[in-house]
């Protein structure tokens, strides 16, 4: 710009002064403003809908991330964490730690200025253990990932933002007073407009589920029982089911992510992009494999019936269920694995959502639900020492839901057992029942099982071509890729770069 030309714009701004002196002194017209925007409960009610919003992660990577799966798209930010190969510029590590700061601080935002509006205590009251338990959730889930990280509870100013990393176990702490305070206000249930806001049951059920990572097993146990008798969750009959729009907010729901076609759609890359037109969800023969046949036996036990050239017949329902295999349906054609540009031979099927469309989907997706309260319970309860009938039973349910109808634990590993066997049990049984569901990625890392960092296994997809003889189908593995444990970085996930550059008064992880 020319100097005449900076000295114009320097007048006009003085004239425009001269005229109007508070010209810059303006509300912002691109947020609200917390002084002025708490006034009623409508208000309110939009602030804590904003802390809902901005928790929204593509959660099905963490699958991606285990044994389970493989994708071998780096930019999708599965690959590096699934071979142990991450770092500190690994941005599904910056992703997550900033949606979970950026949840924080509305929370924080909200808590701070809830106060001040008029509207029914009880309400403010329930709004608030809202708050505090998805506050709870992110406090929770970041000492998972990163142990000690900042503790921070206020909006601060920008001269306090560079914070330290605090204790894990007193950002644990503060996450279960937030679960605490939460369960003691918030209602069993909602109805309408307001389905899918945070419950007494689910305060509950994160408590749970953070006492459990965290080895506490006998408060996990007693969490979990307390979900168990508010007598609000039951299994919900059918296993596939679960996981469709059809069927949501169903019995075993207990909290979820909820998605709306043309309104708040799930976030771009959608489960339906991702799963049924991306070539990218690889299923492993492994987690293929792990299910049992319907006789309740592993395959590798030669009484199970298994028949590695017909190897889906007879097994457990939650195989088909979970996963479209060659030769099933997909969509209005059958699988023909060759024809696909999919590396393994199989693809994800629950939460594909197939049919709906891939840019607008409004598949709700569960971060909670009753089956994994029964389990952790079990869990909490061999853990403690206890190998009681009621851990068999606890196990028994979510292995005879209706429509799964799996033999129970006495019939085929029958009674007596070991702690070391019922753990086997019970961590083979989480594995089965909630793949896809971002969940064993965390089992991995919490039970610091180096054995499921492997390399991973699919079919030959040449030998599975023909559509117009499936019968002549070999089913070959390969090995696809490689994975080996840094055992240097151990099972925590690195602090951002990013943040250790703006914030000189963070630490690294070890390994990175």
């Amino acid at each position: 710009m020319k100097i005449k030309n900076i000295i114009g714009a320097v007048l006009l701004l003085m004239m425009m002064s001269a005229c109007k002196k508070n010209i810059l002194d303006k509300t912002p017209l691109d947020q609200f403003d917390t002084q002025t925007f708490f006034t009623g409960p409508t208000q309110a009610k939009l602030a804590l809908m904003g802390i809902y919003s901005a928790y929204n992660d593509n959660w099905y990577q963490y699958d991606f991330m285990s044994d389970n799966n493989y994708c071998q798209d780096s930019w999708q930010g599965s690959l590096d964490f699934s071979a142990w190969q991450q770092n500190s510029s690994s941005w599904r590590a910056t992703n997550k730690w900033t949606i979970a700061y950026q949840t924080i601080a509305r929370a924080n935002t909200f808590l701070e200025n809830i106060g001040t509006v008029t509207m029914d205590a009880s309400l403010k009251n329930a709004m608030r253990g809202e708050a505090r338990m998805l506050r709870g959730v992110m406090y929770a889930d970041l000492v998972h990932f990163y142990g000690d990280v900042p503790l921070v509870l206020k909006t601060l100013p920008l001269s306090e933002a560079a914070v330290s990393r605090t204790a894990k176990q007193t950002v644990l702490d503060s996450a279960l007073a937030d679960f605490d305070y939460a369960a003691s206000v918030l209602p069993n249930s909602y109805s309408s407009t307001d389905v899918g806001r945070a419950t007494k049951g689910a305060a509950l059920s994160f408590k749970t589920r953070a006492l459990l990572y965290n080895k506490n097993w006998a408060e996990a146990a007693a969490a979990a029982k307390q979900v168990i008798d508010l007598g609000v969750y039951s299994l919900f009959p059918d296993y596939g089911g679960l996981f469709t729009e059809a069927n949501e907010n169903n019995s075993e729901v207990i909290f979820d992510i909820q998605y709306l076609e043309n309104s708040r759609a799930q976030p771009w890359p959608s489960f339906t992009l991702s799963f049924v037109v991306w070539p990218t969800p690889g299923v492993t023969a492994d987690i293929i494999d792990t299910y049992y046949t319907q006789s309740g036996l592993p395959i590798s036990s030669a009484a199970s019936g298994y028949n590695s050239q017909q190897p889906f017949v007879s097994r457990d329902p939650r195989l088909a269920a979970t996963f479209v295999l060659p030769g099933s349906q997909f969509g209005s054609v059958i699988y023909i694995p060759a024809s696909d540009g999919q590396l393994t031979g199989a693809r994800p099927r629950k939460y594909a959502n197939i049919g709906s469309d891939p840019y607008n989907a409004g598949l709700n997706f569960i971060l909670m639900r009753y089956a994994d309260i029964l389990l952790m319970r079990a869990e909490a309860l061999i853990e403690s020492g206890s190998t009681s009938q009621e851990v068999y039973d606890l196990i028994d349910q979510v292995r005879q839901r209706t429509s799964v109808n799996m033999p129970k634990v006495e019939t085929i590993e029958g009674t007596g057992l070991s702690q070391a066997q019922l753990r086997a049990v019970v961590r083979h049984e989480r594995r089965v029942e909630f793949a896809m569901e971002a969940t064993r990625y965390s089992d991995m890392r919490r039970w610091e099982d180096v054995s499921t960092v492997h390399d991973v296994y699919g079919y030959v997809i040449a030998k599975l071509s023909n559509p117009a003889s499936a019968a002549t189908w070999q089913f070959e593995r390969e090995k696809k890729t490689t994975r080996v444990f840094d055992a240097s970085k151990g099972w925590l996930w690195p602090i951002p770069q990013v943040e250790l550059q703006n914030n000189k008064n963070l630490t690294q992880n070890p390994g990175y």
